[in-house]
């Protein structure tokens, strides 16, 4: 198979120059003391594990993302406690398999999407997402929905490192750059009161993705603002810099 990711990396960044130039440039700034030599191999390498995420998410059935012991019996405990937990993600490793996260669980997990406009694609996607036990709410109802079934505790998750716009969210130094950080999920936490994780997908093997939370927070309303968006976006970094190949890199996410 890591022939397969390797030919569609390559055909992805040296054929289609599918935002070259962006990812090239976002992986310099990002790593100002490494060598010429360094951000070319992060760059290939990031174009071949977007290979792998194509084919996983459009191709392979069966599951592919574990917890680690750790990470269930956290969020078993967390369960235990009657809370809602908000589970905020990078674009790092395969994003996409967080939707197999209900197969490990027996908490209910629900995740924002924005409904693409064809409806014919939205259906299509909103299926694919879906298959596994995920729930997904319109992120322009998610405060309603969730405020009206606080009381019914689960995890949503917020995949948060977009940009979210000139003047909006909050300015944080993030990889050697400031940057504007979506506060969407910081905002909900608060009016939960949730406990906060921050998740990471990470490779094991050629087949397989590990799934592992670190708390950010057990209670949100304690946090001054801005703490939650700043640790997730530090523990993020930490995440990009253990394998920097798998976050997203092609994103505008510095305008």
């Amino acid at each position: 198979m890591q022939f397969i990711y390797n030919s569609i990396g390559f055909f992805l960044s040296q054929i289609l120059r599918y935002r070259f130039r962006v990812s090239i440039q976002n992986i310099a700034r990002s790593f100002p003391r490494a060598t010429y030599q360094e951000v070319s191999e992060y760059h290939k390498s990031f174009y071949q594990n977007l290979g792998r995420i194509l084919i996983e998410s459009l191709f392979v059935k069966k599951q592919l993302l574990y917890l680690t012991r750790g990470t269930k019996e956290q969020l078993a405990e967390i369960a235990s406690e009657n809370k809602n937990i908000i589970l905020i993600l990078g674009h790092y490793g395969n994003w996409e398999l967080i939707k197999q996260l209900p197969l490990s669980t027996n908490i209910k997990v629900q995740a924002l999407y924005k409904p693409l406009q064809n409806k014919y694609w939205n259906r299509k996607m909103k299926s694919i997402r879906e298959k596994y036990g995920l729930c997904l709410i319109p992120s322009s109802q998610a405060l309603r929905i969730l405020l009206k079934e606080k009381d019914n505790p689960s995890i949503t998750v917020f995949i948060a490192d977009q940009f979210p716009g000139k003047n909006n969210g909050t300015n944080v130094d993030f990889l050697h750059q400031q940057t504007q950080i979506y506060t969407g999920a910081e905002q909900i936490a608060h009016k939960l009161n949730a406990y906060v994780l921050y998740g990471e997908i990470s490779s094991y093997g050629k087949s397989k993705w590990v799934f592992s939370t670190e708390t950010i927070c057990n209670q949100a309303k304690t946090t001054q603002k801005g703490f939650i968006s700043n640790t997730f976006a530090k523990k993020l970094e930490n995440s990009i810099n253990k394998n920097p190949s798998l976050w997203l890199w092609s994103h505008k996410r510095w305008k």
